[in-house]
């Protein structure tokens, strides 16, 4: 078992290293010496977590919390340093180098014990009890070892790798490169934990290493990756794209959620056996547990996961219910949630269907807000996977098993048709009802996890526009702003796309308008404590965008904008591209940052309206 001074040392030099190329390589070597426990481990760590994004284990502890206990304790200004040094983990190993800490050599395990116990602290006085276990772990630790130890508990990581970045590593661990980039892909599309994927790669044989990805399935509990859709610009364009009859659904604007049911006894595959986090989630009992926590002490198991692999399985109890009633043991449901006004019958908007993600007061939001989850795809029932089944038939299937549906799950239409048929006049009927628009899926074909492709197109209400669709950011930065915005202390913030060629973000606009004072004042609040003294590692920019307060990226933002434009000699950033006049739409959207928009589809974007 590797000492915890040891993972210290290996996250130290990777924040030294600019290439990323090389980044991967010394995480490479480093994951050949490791055991199927640490890697999971670091790899969880990597991501500023204790496990998958799906499973609930927030650490809920702030900067300000720690930076007042510090204070406390060695009566010093901490919240001073903490701004000048522009990092909390630089400031705690400025305190604990004046102190002359030493470590005690704790073994990383011993490190992901403790960390597991301040997630677990929760109820009254949680507060009071993290922050005994805090300095408690501290006075065991080296200035190195605080550093990232607090930087991990406050989500300040700042090593800037993705799970795209990770699969990468496990390439490049057992082949010696990139070679099997795409099965890792497929593998993490169907189990979205990262950890877990890493453990199967670097267990394997380099020989059997693909067979192994391979025969990683579907598992009620674990979320799949979403599929994508394409855009197109034109209802030309879309009949050109498909050879043969196609599948219209209506295109919500809601919250993109799987719905996971299942029973204790189906917990018995590798995956379930081989996860380690399961060990150390709150209410393990000699060190294991089932897969997820038991929902009101029934066998029965239910989840529901965003597309960011987020659970908010506790916010929509009515969603749970009706899929506790029916009758198939397990599945998984591809849907989305959307709020209805029943008084005025219309669909709520996304804006508001969203106020159901609070926390508190879940059972008077219901009764505010009721919702349904329109479910338009089956990719796993009564034991069986379906994620290679046609669309065509997944749906047939879905439409059998759902004819008679509870209360909080609705079966979304699906209708068949000829490519000379009248697309665009059911299309119109879907705007008409207050959709967004429909989407079109060719009827051959898996469920593709993850995979953006013509074979699912969306034809968005703006195809008339200028710009055809939205566009997703991820903030890395703010303008202080002046004038009457000076007083939020923001102004404008900077939204970056993903260049998929680089792994990294790039900048391409500033955003200043669409922003109401009670935004902004949320935006500020949100911002204010992921800030960065430097420009966070994989994010570039051009200089006349360069913001006055750098943000770590990981707030998702959609932007509507009168055109796509070309900054001519500044292609290496973000292909060149900028926004025309963009105004914010959503802030803080059910993405992470590396769903946002790529280059390439802001290309194709350019292209669309630059052909019409």
């Amino acid at each position: 078992m590797h000492k915890y001074i040891e993972v210290c040392e290996l996250f130290n030099k990777l924040e030294s290293i600019q290439s990323r190329n090389e980044m991967s390589l010394e995480l490479s070597n480093f994951f050949k010496e490791c055991s199927s426990f640490e890697i999971q481990i670091i790899s969880y760590m990597i991501q500023g977590r204790v496990a998958p994004m799906f499973v609930s284990s927030e650490f809920n502890y702030s900067e300000k919390s720690l930076i007042n206990v510090l204070s406390n304790k060695y009566d010093i200004d901490v919240d001073s340093m903490r701004k000048e040094s522009g990092d909390i983990g630089d400031t705690v190993f400025q305190i604990m180098e004046s102190i002359q800490s030493n470590s005690k050599s704790p073994t990383l395990e011993e490190i992901y014990s403790i960390l597991w116990e301040i997630v677990n602290t929760s109820g009254n006085g949680s507060i009071s009890r993290k922050n005994q276990v805090i300095l408690q772990c501290l006075d065991m630790l080296s200035p190195l070892e605080g550093k990232y130890f607090v930087r991990i508990i406050c989500g300040e990581l700042r090593l800037g790798l993705s799970v795209r970045s990770l699969l990468d590593v496990f390439s490049i661990s057992i082949m010696g490169d990139k070679s099997i980039k795409s099965e890792l892909e497929s593998a993490y599309g169907v189990c979205a934990d990262i950890g877990y994927i890493g453990s199967v790669v670097l267990e394997s044989k380099k020989e059997n290493v693909v067979k192994n990805l391979i025969t990683i399935s579907a598992q009620p509990g674990i979320p799949v990756l979403s599929r994508l859709v394409q855009r197109v610009g034109s209802f030309k364009e879309l009949s050109e794209r498909f050879k043969e009859s196609v599948i219209l659904q209506p295109k919500f604007d809601g919250l993109r959620c799987q719905i996971h049911k299942w029973e204790e006894e189906d917990e018995k595959s590798d995956i379930s056996k081989s996860i380690i986090w399961k060990q150390f989630k709150k209410g393990s009992t000699n060190g294991s547990q089932n897969l997820f926590e038991i929902n009101n002490n029934s066998k029965i198991q239910v989840k529901l996961f965003t597309r960011n692999l987020e659970d908010v399985t506790e916010m929509f109890p009515e969603i749970v219910d009706s899929a506790k009633k029916m009758k198939q043991t397990s599945f998984i449901l591809d849907s989305e949630i959307v709020g209805w006004d029943f008084k005025k019958g219309k669909f709520l908007s996304y804006q508001e269907t969203m106020q159901r993600r609070r926390k508190y007061s879940v059972q008077s939001m219901r009764e505010d807000i009721p919702v349904r989850a329109f479910t338009f795809d089956l990719l796993y029932l009564n034991g069986k996977s379906l994620i290679h089944t046609d669309t065509k038939d997944r749906i047939k299937q879905l439409e059998r098993e759902l004819s008679t549906t509870q209360e909080g799950i609705v079966l979304a239409e699906s209708k068949s048709f000829s490519l000379d048929s009248d697309i665009k006049g059911y299309f119109d009927k879907c705007v008409k009802d207050g959709l967004e628009g429909i989407i079109v899926k060719q009827e051959k074909g898996g469920y593709r996890p993850g995979i953006r492709n013509y074979e699912w197109i969306k034809v968005k209400k703006s195809i008339d526009k200028e710009l055809v669709d939205t566009v997703d950011m991820v903030v890395v930065g703010y303008y202080k702003g002046s004038g009457r915005r000076s007083s939020f202390g923001l102004g404008a913030i900077l939204g970056a796309i993903y260049n998929e060629k680089k792994d990294r973000f790039d900048a391409i606009c500033k955003i200043g308008t669409g922003m109401s004072d009670e935004i902004l004042k949320e935006i500020n609040s949100k911002l204010e404590i992921s800030t960065s003294k430097q420009k966070p590692k994989g994010v570039e920019v051009v200089d006349i965008l360069t913001p006055d307060v750098w943000v770590i990226p990981k707030y998702v933002i959609t932007v509507d904008a009168d055109e796509i434009t070309k900054r001519i000699g500044e292609e290496k950033i973000g292909g060149g591209y900028s926004l025309r006049f963009p105004r914010l739409i959503e802030w803080n959207r059910d993405k992470s940052a590396n769903d946002v928009t790529t280059i390439s589809e802001i290309e194709k974007m350019f292209l669309m309206r630059k052909s019409i």
